[in-house]
């Protein structure tokens, strides 16, 4: 099997200053204790924290990261917001205005 010679030039191109790389086994939760969290801090507030938007269990809403992992911020209940998610959603909004602070 040959080399793929499409790859090397994408590689060398990314520009990694400031994002650090996650092991999401290492930095993230996951399986029953997110979704422990996720309902927990929807009970506690099932509103948007950017528009008041009252959200539904489970699948109306994303739990974000006020300060993102991949800036340094860590994965616990003080660093969770509860947004709204879908087309228009306050979560897309969020990570997109994360990601153009990169640049």
């Amino acid at each position: 099997m040959g080399k793929l010679k499409t790859l090397r030039p994408r590689v060398q191109t990314m520009d990694v200053r400031i994002v650090k790389p996650m092991v999401i086994a290492d930095n993230r939760m996951t399986g029953y204790k997110l979704q422990q969290r996720r309902m927990r801090l929807w009970r506690h507030n099932p509103c948007c924290v950017k528009c008041g938007r009252v959200t539904e269990y489970p699948h109306g809403f994303e739990l974000d990261h006020i300060v993102p992992l991949y800036l340094g911020g860590e994965d616990a209940d003080g660093n969770c917001q509860i947004l709204c998610n879908g087309p228009e959603g306050c979560h897309g909004k969020k990570t997109r205005d994360d990601m153009n602070q990169l640049k």
